[in-house]
């Protein structure tokens, strides 16, 4: 395995490198000359530099910048194990697309050989972290994913959200999906899915010496494929669900099942955190005013404060076509992080939640359905769904 991939035409970059290092890279370090073709063609440029799935691609000086922020996209999207560094004159606004594109180290050329082996060692140790965190073999898919849907301020559509991506992976990958709704006092899981539990996180609560069989039994299977955790049904009882048990319930899950889409309530608790230190993926809601776009610049801050720095990000603009004098360049440049799905309004999402059919499930020829297939595809390809019939598909 090459732990460091230059992408670069410039032989100078890897002398350079290798004298950082002592030549002691031996045979963990390759360069791979590009250019701007390479950028036209993401997908085979992206699978030569990763193929012996190196820890860091840093692409260097000579390399154009454009070129290089779309195969960092792509690398980002595809690969988010490998840590991208990117070779070029600093500045405020480059850093600020570059952090969109994924990119975890922009580097100036004139850097020292000592400022290079200090960078260089930070994106090794970074990509050390998200190889922990990150499961699954060369192909960048993740064995096992905890994949944790916060907003920060209540009203952002964050159980639309949840509850649609976990049915979207239902769809392709039957029961080996669970969500965990997580909001104890006022959660929506079970009334977003139709389902009456016979039991919920209190009872996984107050099991004593708690295991993966005993947790199996306290889940609502639903239609789709999916399993559910629900939350209780007074609020009086999230106080029976510690931080720490939320914590154990999520690593417990997540040894079973290939997605745990856990559902989150407004805010930052303690039960939060405890998802956020078992997370693999943030799916990040946000929609078009002003208070909801600060306070997720707000949880960014504190997920960059707090060391969540090796999670995949995903973020997602609900009601992004609203009138509002903010577009989503504004909402990008204020949170920081790129729209990776873009919702649009629609009547038909109320409705569908307060019947409990999941849109991409009722209605997924609509626009607010492909977008939401447009999340579940970041995670796993999705088969082609047939046209909605109007009646309720049967559990598998």
């Amino acid at each position: 395995m090459s732990r460091i991939v230059l992408a670069s035409t410039d032989p100078e970059f890897e002398v350079r490198i290798r004298a950082a290092f002592d030549d002691q890279l031996n045979g963990h370090l390759r360069r791979m000359p590009i250019d701007e073709s390479h950028g036209e063609e993401l997908a085979d440029a992206t699978a030569e530099l990763t193929h012996d799935s190196p820890d860091v691609v840093a692409f260097g000086g000579d390399v154009d910048v454009e070129t290089a922020l779309r195969l960092a996209r792509t690398l980002d999207r595809d690969r988010p194990e490998v840590t991208v560094m990117l070779v070029t004159k600093p500045g405020p606004k480059l850093w600020e697309r570059a952090m969109k594109a994924g990119v975890e180290v922009v580097l100036s050329p004139d850097a020292g050989l000592d400022e290079l082996r200090e960078e260089f060692d930070r994106a090794l140790e970074a990509g050390e972290r998200r190889r922990t965190n990150l499961a699954g073999g060369g192909s960048g898919e993740r064995a096992h994913r905890v994949i944790v849907v916060s907003s920060p301020k209540g009203g952002a559509g964050k159980s639309v959200i949840a509850t649609n991506l976990a049915v979207g992976l239902a769809t392709a990958a039957p029961e080996q999906v669970v969500i965990v709704d997580l909001d104890l006092q006022f959660g929506d899981v079970a009334g977003a899915l139709q389902l009456v539990p016979q039991h919920t996180i209190v009872d996984a609560a107050l099991t004593p010496d708690l295991d993966l069989t005993s947790l199996k039994v306290f889940l609502t299977p639903h239609r789709s494929g999916l399993f559910s955790l629900c939350g209780p049904e007074s609020p009086a009882a999230a106080d029976d669900v510690s931080p720490e048990l939320a914590g154990q319930i999520i690593e417990l899950l997540s040894e079973e099942f290939r997605y745990v889409v856990v559902d989150t309530p407004s805010g930052i608790g303690e039960a939060t955190l405890a998802a956020f230190e078992a997370a693999t993926d943030f799916v990040l809601v946000g929609n078009m005013d002003v208070a909801s776009v600060r306070a997720l610049r707000k949880e960014v801050d504190v997920l960059d404060g707090t060391g969540f720095s090796t999670q995949r990000r995903h973020f997602v603009l609900n009601r992004a076509d609203t009138r509002v004098g903010l577009s989503a360049p504004d909402v990008e440049a204020t949170v920081g992080l790129h729209v990776d799905v873009a919702i649009p309004s629609s009547r038909a999402v109320p409705l569908s939640f307060n019947q409990g059919t999941p849109i991409i499930q009722s209605d997924p020829r609509s626009e607010v359905s492909k977008e939401l297939t447009q999340l579940v595809h970041r995670f796993v390809e999705v088969p082609a769904q047939p046209e909605s019939t109007g009646r309720r598909l049967r559990r598998r």
